[in-house]
């Protein structure tokens, strides 16, 4: 078990003593850098909530104490006593239990360690991030036949991400985004696919990045947040009626302490001179937010949209705001795109999900042991 730092020790146990009062609170425990023991200094802390409140969605919400960002990652009680979804494996397998009121986590915290590494349960786990693959491969398909070309690429590149994540998966890699591109290289590197990390990093236009690029990008991530995190207030009422994922999502990304912790980490990248890493992370985030962001504004302007063509939704819904839409499409490096780029890079990454898919089971037999 990690040591942990006094500093973070104390705030942990002043946070633990606040939360085991809960009613719905069963179990607490600590995943990710802290756990691992690969903290940066700016690395958020990861708390587990075993939650038995009424809900069926794992969500997030973060707090600022004792000099730490706090992520409280709330899952449903029924996840740990059921069949575990695979989406939690990881953290179950990093988790330091810090309170468990019926020894529930304890025990399923056991069964993973037990199973985490097997090939049984990779399958498993990679089956899932090609399932989102292809969800998301269909929508770049959508998009393209729609004439929306900025779409179609852009659901291509995070199609090519998900399918990736087999390949950190069958390497036994922990996932982290703000490292994926460390964590990618590695895990390709280690099972002899490397050319894959190579041409997903040209597909993703992040070959050509450069210092100053990733900095300004900082300054225009905020700008953006600022934006939407302006509009949310003005519709906070229509935002609490929201489907809960969008709620939650949005919530938890528009916190101020989200912002600062996302703009330090990115800064502390940047500074140790990982530009293709900062830029890669601000634009995982800043997707995410404008994914959920969508939905809502379709709310306020009462304009039904179609998800597949979400640049294109996404210009209809902000035509009194055309600014923040055209800085969405300059953060996202989607200002150039036209259909010849687009059908050009959908089918490099087609191909090489379709690679990755073929190779799956072989890769599992060959690098993870029995």
């Amino acid at each position: 078990m990690i040591t942990l730092p006094e500093k973070l020790r104390r705030t942990l146990e002043r946070i633990v003593k606040e939360l085991r009062v809960r009613d719905d609170v069963y179990g607490i425990g600590l995943f990710g850098s802290w756990s691992r023991g690969d903290a940066a200094a700016s690395s958020d802390v990861d708390l587990f909530i075993v939650d038995k409140a009424s809900f069926s969605y794992e969500y997030v919400e973060r707090i600022q104490t004792g000099g730490f960002f706090i992520d409280l990652d709330h899952v449903p009680k029924q996840w740990i006593h059921g069949a575990v979804p695979p989406e939690i494996d990881q953290k179950l397998y990093e988790l330091q239990i810090l309170y468990d009121r019926d020894w529930s986590l304890t025990n399923t915290k056991l069964l993973m360690a037990k199973s985490y590494r097997s090939p049984e349960r990779v399958d498993i786990r990679t089956e899932t991030h090609v399932v989102e693959s292809d969800i998301y491969l269909s929508r770049a398909t959508s998009a393209f036949s729609r004439q929306d070309f900025r779409s179609s690429y852009l659901f291509a590149t995070v199609a090519l991400e998900n399918i990736l994540r087999v390949l950190i998966e069958i390497a036994l890699e922990p996932f982290s985004n703000s490292r994926f591109i460390e964590i990618l290289e590695s895990s390709t590197k280690k099972l002899g696919t490397h050319s894959l990390f190579n041409e997903y990093v040209k597909i993703a236009g992040l070959s050509e990045v450069e210092n100053v690029t990733v900095k300004d990008k900082l300054g225009l991530f905020k700008t953006i947040w600022d934006e939407i995190n302006v509009i949310a207030k003005q519709n906070l009422s229509l935002l609490e009626s929201s489907h809960f994922k969008v709620r939650s999502k949005l919530n938890y990304c528009l916190n101020p302490a989200f912002l600062q912790g996302a703009l330090i980490r990115a800064t502390s990248l940047i500074d140790s001179e990982k530009i293709v890493e900062a830029s890669h992370y601000l634009k995982y985030i800043l997707l995410d937010i404008v994914e959920n962001y969508a939905w809502f504004k379709s709310s306020i302007e009462k304009i039904k949209i179609d998800y597949t063509t979400l640049i294109h939704s996404l210009e209809n819904l902000e035509e009194k705001n055309r600014k923040n839409y055209e800085d969405i499409v300059k953060f996202l490096g989607l200002s150039d795109m036209d259909k010849t780029v687009a059908s050009h890079e959908v089918e490099k990454a087609r191909e090489m999900i379709l690679r990755i898919r073929k190779d799956r089971k072989v890769l599992i037999k060959n690098h993870v042991l029995a």
